[in-house]
């Protein structure tokens, strides 16, 4: 599928360096207010400086400022700004600024930047074959309620079967309507949360968390049109982390960065939430944001064959690639499109069969304008040996055929395979993948003018060739408009693969923090493509089974233990004390002999109050460290794995961790620690 979201992306006539170092002349303010996309308003993020940045001087010149908000506002409003909103810190705001208003911010010593808000786009290009290729289908999901996963995108279709039993919430952006109800035409959002996590229950599809036990929070941020600003992207980000996202999926993105948008993430990064996007679509080595701040992680796309996919962006910020080619997934009910084949009774629809893309150009618009139709009739070959299409004769008969040459950027040879068919008389085609990419394709099928209306569908190479050992028998061709699932390709197809992995795995090691999950996804990796890491595919294809058995050596996974890492495990779930002295005392025996060294625990506690907790770990000798002192607030539960020098301490005996609740009222439940060895 190729949703009109792929919009070439917006970018701005002056460098923001050069804007955010505080250029202020007439000349600069008419170069900033000027987009190469005039049908997209152009906005400015405004940050203002801190009180205590400011100074008592600054205060006492500027006494309209003391007012924090309302005077700031004050201010924007005698510039004559529109669209005025607040996001992010008690001091910055986007919004649309005429030439005079941005010279006199720039030029305003409570200002600390002006800076574009530059556009964020969905990057859509368009039997999910990609959760087995991540391994998700070989582990279970059922520790996925201690994980919550946020999907900021166009909303969700909480009317899909495939979709409406699980555990969901979602919030409503400014002027994008229900998150729940996404409208037509507005199907991205409900098909990256399929991947994540479309039921398990006989029909559809399946997600990588397919058993409703992870918890999901969503985020509409865009409506049909597309696009948004980095600004509304910072305040669904702070959304997501104030409904508890241990997870955020960005299947979004565009060509400007920004400096509030990279502080914004790296602070919530820094804060223990990871951060996840797509790469981009432009089948170049620009950098999308926000995927390429170092905070996110970037993900590429792959085919079925674990090639880099043609459209995937190639970045020295690419760090981990998934299934991004052909997936087929959950989209608005009855906007979705789906095909089969059918020889001697079999169907091949689990082989993956792909109605073709097809765009028709009306009124200088390239429009979805599918042929759909049931096509029964005898199969024939066309030969392209010659490097060329000959296929002779082929009135009424259903016309198999390799392709020649693959879609590159810019480059669409479906329609040549399409055309050659239709012109020799058939009543549908079968295109099929050649040697370059043998891997099922989702390619455009670009008849401008609408001259081949021909029921025709792609499929993979060795399906192909099987199918060409059938010429001469009676096959099925169909193809249905009006579906609840449709495959779409992009790198937005390949984030929620990471992102669905990332919860799956995080479930069975919260204790982790988002770092060394993180570490843990990249030392994990099929290498793919270039030996090592490189630009097109990062670390390679991701693998849920090797990341889980990575940390389950610990959250520094064997190599930050060391050879001969040894761990110890006590799982069994204690009920802490409230405003007690005496507390609780759970115990590890350790078999290991030999210097305790360097060590790391793993500590699981849920409490909905972690500043009334107290927590020490005691060697077998007596020796005694404090891990958690009372620390966090009212910030709830403990996850976490902290690193303890216990060189010259003899490893060998009984461990005790002893769990103190020093204040009344909240109350929690030492779940499980663990001590790991180097």
């Amino acid at each position: 599928m190729n949703k009109n979201y792929n919009i070439t992306v917006v970018s701005c006539l002056l460098p923001l360096a050069a804007l955010a170092a505080g250029i202020s002349s007439t000349a600069t303010a008419n170069t900033l207010a000027t987009f190469d996309k005039p049908n997209i308003p152009v906005k400015y993020i405004v940050k203002f400086k801190d009180q205590q940045e400011n100074g008592l001087s600054l205060r006492s010149e500027s006494a309209e400022f003391s007012g924090g908000r309302v005077a700031q506002r004050s201010l924007l409003d005698r510039l004559s700004a529109d669209n005025i909103e607040e996001f992010g810190t008690e001091s910055t705001y986007s919004a649309q600024l005429d030439k005079e208003a941005i010279q006199a911010l720039q030029n305003n010593p409570e200002i600390d930047y002006v800076e574009v808000d530059p556009p964020r786009h969905l990057l859509s290009q368009s039997l999910p074959w990609g959760q087995t290729f991540v391994g998700a289908t070989l582990l279970d999901d059922s520790n996925a309620g201690n994980r919550t996963v946020c999907i900021i995108d166009s909303g969700y279709d909480l009317a899909h079967n495939d979709l409406s039993g699980n555990q969901v919430n979602g919030t409503n952006d400014s002027g994008t309507g229900s998150w729940s109800s996404p409208g037509r035409h507005n199907a991205h959002g409900t098909h990256v949360a399929g991947t994540i996590a479309a039921i398990s229950n006989t029909e559809g599809v399946v997600g990588v968390l397919p058993n409703q036990n992870v918890n999901l929070h969503i985020v509409k941020v865009f409506n049909e049109s597309g696009w948004g600003y980095s600004s509304g992207l910072v305040k669904a980000i702070d959304t997501c982390v104030a409904n508890n996202a241990n997870v955020i999926n960005m299947s979004l993105g565009g060509s400007n960065s920004s400096r509030t948008e990279e502080a914004a993430l790296k602070t919530h990064y820094d804060n223990g939430v990871l951060l996840i996007a797509a790469a981009g679509n432009d089948g170049n080595t620009a950098h999308s944001y926000p995927a390429s701040y170092d905070s996110v992680m970037s993900v590429a796309a792959v085919d079925n064959q674990k090639h880099h996919a043609d459209f995937s962006q190639a970045t020295n910020q690419v760090e981990i690639a998934a299934p991004g080619e052909a997936i087929l997934s959950t989209v608005t009910l009855g906007e979705g499109r789906l095909a089969d084949i059918t020889l001697a009774g079999q169907s091949y629809f689990n082989r993956g069969v792909v109605p073709h893309n097809r765009l028709v150009n009306i009124n200088g618009n390239y429009e979805p304008t599918p042929v759909p139709g049931s096509v029964t009739a005898q199969l024939a070959r066309c030969d392209t040996s010659s490097g060329v299409y000959n296929c002779s004769n082929m009135a009424g008969k259903v016309c198999l055929t390799e392709r020649i040459g693959n879609q590159q950027s810019g480059v669409y040879p479906e329609v040549d395979a399409v055309k050659a068919c239709y012109n020799a008389g058939a009543s549908a085609a079968i295109v099929y993948s050649n040697t370059e990419l043998a891997g099922l394709q989702n390619p455009f099928l670009v008849d401008t003018n609408g001259s081949y209306n021909l029921v025709s569908v792609s499929v993979d190479r060795a399906l192909g060739l099987e199918l060409a050992n059938s010429v001469g028998q009676t096959i099925t061709v169909d193809s249905s408009i009006n579906q609840d699932y449709e495959y779409y390709n992009g790198t937005s197809m390949a984030t929620p693969h990471v992102t669905g992995v990332a919860a799956l795995v995080w479930s069975y090691h919260p204790q982790c923090s988002a770092s060394q999950l993180r570490k843990a996804i990249k030392a994990t990796a099929e290498d793919i493509d270039v030996a090592g890491r490189d630009n097109r595919t990062g670390f390679g294809l991701i693998n849920a089974v090797s990341a889980k058995e990575y940390l389950d050596a610990g959250c520094n996974g064997p190599d930050g233990n060391g050879s001969g890492a040894e761990s110890f495990e006590n799982t069994q779930a204690t009920a802490i004390p409230d405003n007690s002295r005496y507390g609780i005392t759970s115990e590890i025996n350790v078999t290991r002999t030999g210097d305790a060294g360097v060590l790391t625990v793993d500590l699981n506690v849920t409490h909905t109050y972690i500043g009334d907790l107290n927590v020490k770990l005691i060697s077998p000798t007596g020796e005694s460290v404090v891990l958690h002192n009372n620390s966090g607030s009212s910030s709830n539960n403990i996850l976490k794995s902290y690193t303890v020098d216990y060189t010259g301490i003899e490893s060998k005996g009984t461990w005790q961790l002893k769990v103190y609740d020093n204040a009344r009222r909240d109350t929690g439940t030492l779940n499980s620690w663990r001590i790991n060895f180097k």
